[in-house]
């Protein structure tokens, strides 16, 4: 392969700690807490054990500004790895985010425009500080190097992988074979993502292991297949699986089933509350911090016939802590103040844009104070984060929370 370009060959270490020597626990809980399949885990467990430091890659594609609790999942592990002092690399994929990956898709993705990508990354930074410091993470976007790219390099990239290859990629095999279309440039997905890869080993001299869903399996391996064709030593891969949605189906943040990280405490909570029974050891697991060998107790407290509730609140003091800093207390909603609209004569139904509910409740006295908290994304309806000025609050005799900051809240009602 040719070599790389000299910007891509920097080599540093910003925000480098000192290390902490693990205790075989540790190492067992960070190969095996939460993880599904993990290569090489043998020649990982050596280095670990052996006090080495590691350079730790998560990349991830902003394509939306929502974010649940499944998607924390491997920040919980990049928090266990940046504890002991190892160099955290988170990439955001604003180049990748263009393309769409379809690795849990069954179609194509539509592209995103690239301003589009940079806002959602800039809110995914402030979400993902409420699990790790990110003030001591490398932050990259992977347009610095592949908006460098030109139809040449892609070449000799492509060269690395044969069509049979990616028709062997599950979601590629299926569509295939049901006749569904496939794009040359889904195909280039998986190369793109390899290649960043690449360019973090020659910045840090090494990109041990890289993190990722299940789903994202594919295209760690195909880092590996370029770190190789460029006599690089290939990366660890560790993945995990998906966290379930609280109805026992897969989780998204467009279905009811979604705990979104700026629920309020009450909703988290309640979201919580309500999971199946069978689902409390596998929440624990991938949503909480709890060690491997608390998840074992919680399996045998629930297969001792302990109350399913205890531990469902126990759990959910565990997640409402993450992420509100402390667990829900009812005095507190008791508290917040309830508001009886004035529609001029009574009406059992309304609708409000959520500019002029946020003037009339006193959270904002401008147009341009309310366009500055929907941009900062601190405004919530029953728990959801709100943007868009024009949206339509339903006022009704059941409340709604309405949410601004951490701080302010009031419940409405018609």
């Amino acid at each position: 392969m040719h070599s790389l370009r000299a910007e891509e060959m920097q080599s540093s270490y910003p925000y480098a700690s000192s290390m902490n020597k693990p205790t075989p626990s540790q190492v067992q809980n960070l190969l095996s807490k939460a993880v599904s399949n993990c290569i090489e885990r043998e020649h990982l467990e050596k280095r670990l054990l052996a006090w080495e430091k590691l350079v730790v890659k998560f990349g991830i594609d902003p394509v939306a500004s929502k974010i649940h609790i499944g998607h924390m999942v491997p920040f919980m592990k990049l928090k266990a790895f940046q504890e002991l002092g190892h160099t955290i690399v988170l990439l955001f994929g604003d180049a990748t985010a263009q393309v769409g990956d379809t690795s849990d898709k069954d179609a194509e993705r539509p592209m995103l425009a690239r301003e589009e990508t940079r806002k959602h990354a800039e809110v995914f930074l402030e979400k993902f500080s409420k699990i790790i410091d990110i003030s001591k993470i490398n932050v990259y976007y992977n347009s610095e190097w592949l908006d460098a790219v030109n139809f040449a390099w892609v070449g000799e990239l492509a060269k690395n992988f044969s069509v049979a290859e990616m028709l062997d990629r599950d979601n590629f095999s299926k569509r295939y074979k049901e006749g569904k279309r496939i794009s040359l440039q889904e195909f280039l997905y998986p190369i793109m993502q390899g290649y960043d890869s690449v360019v973090i080993a020659r910045k840090y001299g090494a990109c041990d292991l890289e993190l990722g869903g299940n789903d994202q399996y594919f295209n760690l391996l195909a880092g590996r297949t370029l770190m190789s064709a460029f006599g690089l030593p290939k990366q660890d891969i560790m993945t995990f699986d998906l966290l379930i949605g609280t109805d026992g189906k897969k989780m998204s943040k467009s279905m009811p089933n979604c705990i979104l990280i700026d629920d309020s405490p009450f909703d988290m909570y309640q979201k919580i509350i309500n999971i199946t029974d069978e689902l409390i050891p596998h929440y624990f697991e991938l949503a909480t911090d709890a060690t491997r060998e608390e998840v074992e107790q919680i399996r045998k407290r629930l297969a001792s016939w302990e109350s399913p509730n205890t531990l469902k609140r126990e759990l959910a003091d565990r997640i409402v802590t993450i992420y509100h800093g402390k667990p829900y207390d009812p005095d507190d909603e008791a508290n917040i103040e309830i508001i009886s609209l004035s529609w001029g004569k009574k009406k059992e139904k309304m609708e409000i844009s959520i500019s002029d509910l946020l003037k009339q409740i006193g959270f904002s006295a401008t147009t341009g104070d309310v366009r500055n908290a929907l941009a900062g994304n601190s405004i919530r309806v029953n728990g959801e984060t709100i943007t868009d000025p024009k949206f339509l609050v339903q006022i009704s005799d059941a409340e709604t929370l309405i949410e601004m900051g951490k701080k302010k809240a009031k419940r409405v009602i018609s």
